[in-house]
């Protein structure tokens, strides 16, 4: 008789690998495959940043040993000229983890818990029957030979290709493509770097407009002795501009010399990255997305470990309860859908992507002017993940007088339109459908909403490459 899992997971990433860790501890019986060798699991390009907050809320296993780079504390945030930083301020900190090491230490994890893992093997299709996912399809990429394994639940953790997503039926109205300006090209490189890093107990986003256009380059202390940087940028998508690895070693050459000129490379790569609010549907007959392939990211950073994680934590509890009922339905894997969209992390997500197009429409410049002058504070900017108001009072008044006298009006009267559009899309997702029967009326409010907020906002590109 075939064998048939309760769960197999289609990629071996950290949100595929988290979902298997608290599956597996149920007692579930799981399968991951991933087109890696096992070997190879975890080595992905990527900022490597995850905060510690999202193991506290998920119970996931904290990163030891020599997946442990660096503890860190915040983020500062900069415009044009590195003088004018704000903190953003993690309650509990964070880390800075070597991705291939933590993921081999989650793979060690999973497996001891008796949970089955394919390297090799490339998941290609789902296999439907009667409108309801039973298993999917994979190439073994050593024997070349496709093949079938059959499952109660099929989970698509495939990342950016959202391959299984992709092939979802048409009746599940999964949402499965995105706007071009959703997308970052990025390029990374970790680097061993002569003199160390001015701060090592923070992550550095720096907003220049000239090196990463409608994104940020970023600097991570990737070691103690601050000798170790995770150096790389990303930029918005569907428009035409240089290559982010041509930009970076432009920033190396120009903002950094002393510290990036001469920098020695260890690994290198580029990778694009889903960046927006999460998908409008992601779950269907037997099946579900988690991680990259839902988009679970924070749009205003494009940090996407630990959301995929706190996804991964709410799928395993409505799997658990949907094996137990031996109900696979998208009407009862609707609870994790239901449950993402207007959790913190849905609503914060939702709320930050109109941030995160708002800066796509400001200059480097405009973005020093607001830290220079304190338009927003490091206290604010931390609320700001979780609440609407982030200024409030005369003392919001009084800053913005400030800001016109000194011809900051423009910016003002965006941040006002951000913070009256993140209200109205906190509303909305909080109002998100309890079932798959109201979906088509909400997804059309959406996307009117974000329609809305993208044509008051248009894409920043300096001048420099606009005539590109």
């Amino acid at each position: 008789m075939t064998r048939v899992y309760d769960v197999v997971i289609a990629g071996a990433g950290t949100a595929g690998l988290s979902l298997a860790y608290l599956l597996g501890r149920a007692g579930l019986d799981i399968l991951v495959l991933d087109k890696r060798t096992k070997d190879n699991i975890g080595d992905k390009i990527c900022g490597d940043a995850i905060a510690e907050h999202h193991f506290q809320e998920t119970g996931l296993p904290r990163p030891s040993g020599d997946s442990l780079r660096k503890s860190v504390e915040g983020i500062y945030l900069y415009g044009t000229n590195l003088k004018y930083g704000v903190k953003i301020v993690s309650t509990s900190g964070g880390y800075v983890v070597d991705r291939h090491r933590y993921g081999q230490q989650l793979l060690e994890s999973v497996t001891g818990l008796g949970v089955e893992v394919l390297g090799d093997a490339q998941a290609i299709d789902l296999y439907i029957d009667d409108g309801v996912a039973k298993g999917l399809k994979y190439r073994d990429l050593v024997s070349n030979e496709v093949r079938r394994v059959e499952a109660k639940i099929v989970v698509d953790a495939t990342g950016y290709t959202a391959t299984l997503l992709k092939k979802a039926p048409e009746k599940w109205m999964i949402e499965k493509s995105i706007e071009r300006r959703d997308i970052i090209p990025a390029y990374r490189e970790v680097v061993e770097i002569p003199k160390p890093i001015w701060d090592v107990d923070n992550l550095h986003l720096h907003f220049h407009s000239r090196y990463a256009p409608g994104g940020y380059v970023w600097l991570f202390p990737w070691s103690g002795d601050g000798h170790m940087l995770n150096y790389g940028n990303g930029i918005v998508g569907g428009v035409e501009l240089p290559k982010p690895k041509y930009l970076v070693d432009l920033y190396a050459r120009e903002v950094m010399p002393d510290l990036l000129a001469e920098r020695k490379i260890v690994k290198a790569g580029q990778w694009v990255i889903p960046n927006r609010r999460p998908r409008h549907v992601f779950v269907g007959n037997g099946f579900l997305a988690v991680g990259d392939s839902a988009i679970m990211i924070d749009p205003a950073t494009a940090e996407g470990i630990g959301y995929g994680m706190y996804g991964a934590y709410l799928a395993s509890k409505v799997i658990v309860e949907a094996i137990e009922a031996g109900d696979y339905s998208q009407s009862f894997l609707w609870k994790y859908q239901k449950g993402y969209m207007s959790s913190p992390y849905g609503l914060r997500q939702a709320r930050l992507d109109v941030f995160r197009i708002m800066l796509q429409a400001h200059s480097s410049d405009d973005i020093e002017f607001v830290i220079k002058h304190r338009l927003l504070t490091s206290r604010e900017l931390s609320k700001a993940r979780d609440e609407d108001d982030v200024i409030s009072g005369f003392e919001k008044y009084m800053r913005a007088f400030k800001a016109y006298l000194r011809g900051g009006g423009h910016i003002i009267r965006d941040l006002d339109y951000a913070l009256k559009m993140m209200r109205r899309v906190r509303k909305l997702y909080m109002e998100y459908p309890e079932s798959p029967d109201g979906i088509h009326e909400w997804i059309r409010r959406e996307e009117a909403l974000f329609r809305e907020v993208k044509q008051y906002f248009s894409i920043y590109i300096p001048g420099e490459w606009r005539a590109r």
